[in-house]
């Protein structure tokens, strides 16, 4: 059964057209200016609070111990020392001399890498140096 030839179909004309909301997903939002005001502030949180915990503990022991403070955390977060390369990467020491193991965090779950395990025979024969003979 067809429709007679007389009625025509116009199309639907809605609210959205007038106001242009369909066009909202197809422009982004400036990225000169943050998402939220606390954007900023907490992207520079964890350093923030590392200064002012040196500051309050130079104030208290002396400069000496914030002195000893940051070579310890220096050390700890070099990456040649205290890993092997075929172990995953853990960063407990450096979290443990921040303070940073007892918060919960998004990358605590989510931001992690992916476990990879590699020979670890194949990895030390590659770290050995190779004697070299002179001819």
């Amino acid at each position: 059964m067809a429709l007679p030839p007389s009625i025509t179909v116009s199309p639907m004309v809605t609210q959205e057209a007038d106001y242009g909301s369909e066009m909202g997903m197809l422009r982004r939002a400036p990225a000169t200016s943050a998402a939220h005001p606390l954007e900023a502030s907490e992207r520079s949180y964890y350093k923030r609070q590392g200064e002012f915990r040196m500051t309050s503990a130079s104030r208290a022991f002396g400069i000496g111990f914030a002195t000893h403070l940051r070579h310890e955390r220096a050390a700890a977060s070099w990456p040649e020392i205290g890993h092997l390369g075929f172990l995953p990467k853990s960063n407990a020491h450096v979290q443990a001399l921040t303070g940073q193991d007892l918060d919960l965090d998004f990358t605590d779950t989510l931001g992690r890498e992916p476990e990879v395990t590699h020979n670890p025979h194949l990895y030390m024969d590659k770290m050995q140096p190779r004697p070299q003979f002179g001819m």
